[in-house]
């Protein structure tokens, strides 16, 4: 009994809300909608990638800190990351349990984008240009990842299959034909 009251308040929530009232125009194709936002995500993020790097020359050429020069390249190699792996869930791996990974991780990392802008907005080594343009990207990707996780959080069962239906599960193993004997003791293949 408790757990169909848990499942029918859960398909509910799913049907009411200030998400469902803002995801209302998704819901016809919450798949496709998931795969049309990672994508914008991951156009921008790419964008972000090589900004980062430009910062990088320029916070190396303006002798800031090393804590700063960490920052931007640690930024870099995070977004890296975040495409692959996030590709790889979304297109290949979208367990429950890698799902909500990708959701965590999405998380932290809009979080960071948001102390990212705050840093470098008030940041005053190097070009101000480049400073305030690796700021302003990054407070754009911080709202972009949030809106992203809404949007998976807020769909995430119609992108989910059980592990034994992702796909490329146990390929590696050839099935074996199977034996079965017959009354008279006979092997039938």
């Amino acid at each position: 009994m408790a757990v169909l009251l848990e499942e029918d308040n859960a398909q509910r929530s799913s049907t009411t809300g200030p998400l469902a009232f803002l995801f209302r125009s998704c819901s016809s194709d919450p798949k496709g909608s998931i795969h049309r936002s990672w994508s914008v995500t991951v156009l921008l993020t790419l964008l972000f990638f090589i900004i980062a790097i430009v910062e990088v020359t320029n916070l190396q050429n303006a002798k800031a800190s090393a804590a700063l020069t960490a920052v931007a390249i640690w930024t870099a190699v995070v977004q890296f990351l975040m495409i692959i792996v996030g590709t790889f869930i979304i297109k290949r791996f979208s367990t429950s349990f890698a799902v909500g990974f990708l959701l965590g991780i999405v998380i932290v990392v809009a979080q960071q984008y948001l102390i990212l802008a705050v840093t470098f907005w008030h940041n005053t080594y190097g070009s101000w240009a480049k400073n305030v343009a690796f700021a302003n990207l990054a407070f754009g990707l911080f709202v972009l990842y949030s809106f992203f996780a809404m949007i998976l959080g807020f769909f995430r069962d119609s992108i989910m299959v059980a592990a034994v239906d992702a796909k490329g599960f146990g390929k590696r193993f050839k099935k074996q034909p199977t034996t079965v004997s017959n009354a008279d003791g006979g092997i039938v293949a």
